[in-house]
């Protein structure tokens, strides 16, 4: 279960990237994630991991269909994009995956953060390049970190 799990946070990442590019090639954060009080088991957590990749996986059928002229569109795109890495790095990990999920929390943090920078940029046509590309890197090395304290 464990390389499962391990599969699914680094296709989680590559999808996250993958939607972004497609929408910013194209043209507030309160979230709707419910705060987790109690620490998952491990197969609440696991679970938890499949299914953010699984809305992540679900995301990418819909920038597909997504006219990269609406800009509307695309900043709606993205702000929900947000609510997966907003849910997931809240989560109570169990003591198993807990260094791991540092990790990634630190990871989802600056997804959405990045997620913010785009809509920004979308409305006002400025890009800050050099915070992106520094966000994109940390989500990388954060993200495949985390992935390694599991392997």
């Amino acid at each position: 279960m464990r390389n499962k799990l391990v599969r699914r946070i680094a296709l989680l990442l590559s999808v996250a990237v993958m939607s972004v590019s497609v929408v910013a090639c194209g043209g507030s954060n309160g979230g709707s994630a419910a705060q987790e009080e109690a620490t998952l088991t491990e197969e609440e957590y696991e679970a938890k991991a499949q299914e953010l990749g699984d809305k992540l996986s679900n995301v990418m059928t819909e920038a597909a269909s997504i006219d990269p002229n609406d800009v509307d569109a695309a900043k709606e795109f993205i702000s929900g994009l947000k609510d997966p890495f907003i849910e997931f790095g809240s989560l109570k990990a169990p003591e198993k995956y807990a260094a791991a999920h540092e990790k990634f929390k630190s990871g989802c943090d600056a997804m959405v953060e990045y997620l913010d920078l785009m809509v920004g940029a979308l409305d006002s046509g400025d890009i800050d390049m050099e915070k992106m590309n520094s966000l994109v890197t940390t989500i990388q090395n954060d993200f495949t970190e985390g992935a390694s304290m599991l392997e």
